[in-house]
């Protein structure tokens, strides 16, 4: 008889080792977007522990974070590295990246919840995103946490053609968003969380998941409760 359990633990192990691999190469070839990706990851397990997910929903949304820009191992460089905005031309380039990542994950046997993340996470809740631009009846909750947190952490990080705002005015940012977007009950999430919870140090990585004490639980149904759209802005986590 198989042993399911070592099995499972093995494709774990299996899977964490491809995730290593990969953000290995990414560390080596575009070090921003690597600790972006850790970073997102680390957020993104934060803010979906506060949902109640059980361990296996967790882990994909962790390991969907920590590939969500894996194509971009196949955006030139001259494009991630540019000082300014990307042109039409660059910007037709770089929008290409979610569908080469979801490429990677599949090749590199990761499940369809997965790829999923990687390929939806710049999808908007009012259907204005890519590549399908689907809208919130169509975007899975995993990558509705993904998009929310991948945008937070953008926003916190300085550009060469910005600065990085404070944590509280980064959440300004993504409550205006929220009904058009952003999932709103996503949003909710992220507002209710300490700002200790959303300042990493240094050795800061994945982290285990955890509520805060005093946290308000929200259930993972309240995602597809409806919303009125507050203002909308023209935000890029590219």
């Amino acid at each position: 008889m198989i042993d399911e359990a070592g099995a499972g633990n093995k494709m774990a192990q299996t899977e964490l080792g491809q995730v290593e691999s990969l953000l290995a190469t990414l560390e080596r070839t575009r070090p921003d977007v690597a600790a972006h990706s850790r970073r997102v990851a680390t957020y993104s397990v934060r803010l979906a522990s506060q949902y109640g997910f059980d361990a296996a929903t967790i882990e994909t949304i962790r390991m969907g974070a920590l590939l969500h820009d894996v194509g971009k191992l196949l955006v030139p460089s001259r494009i991630l590295k540019k000082a300014s905005r990307p042109n039409a031309r660059e910007w037709k380039e770089l929008k290409i990246h979610p569908e080469l990542g979801m490429e990677i994950a599949h090749r590199c046997g990761f499940d369809d919840d997965v790829c999923r993340i990687v390929l939806s996470h710049h999808e908007r809740y009012d259907g204005g995103g890519y590549p399908d631009g689907v809208g919130k009846d169509s975007i899975h909750f995993t990558v509705r946490i993904i998009s929310v947190v991948d945008t937070f952490d953008a926003l916190i990080s300085s550009r060469d053609y910005r600065d990085a705002l404070p944590i509280d005015a980064a959440r300004t940012v993504i409550a205006r968003n929220a009904g058009g977007r952003f999932c709103p009950w996503v949003v909710s999430g992220l507002l209710a969380m300490p700002a200790q919870m959303l300042n990493l140090g240094p050795a800061d990585g994945p982290s285990t998941p955890q509520r805060a004490e005093g946290q308000v639980f929200v259930h993972p149904g309240q995602l597809a409760m409806p919303w009125h759209a507050m203002p909308t802005a023209s935000l890029c986590s590219c």
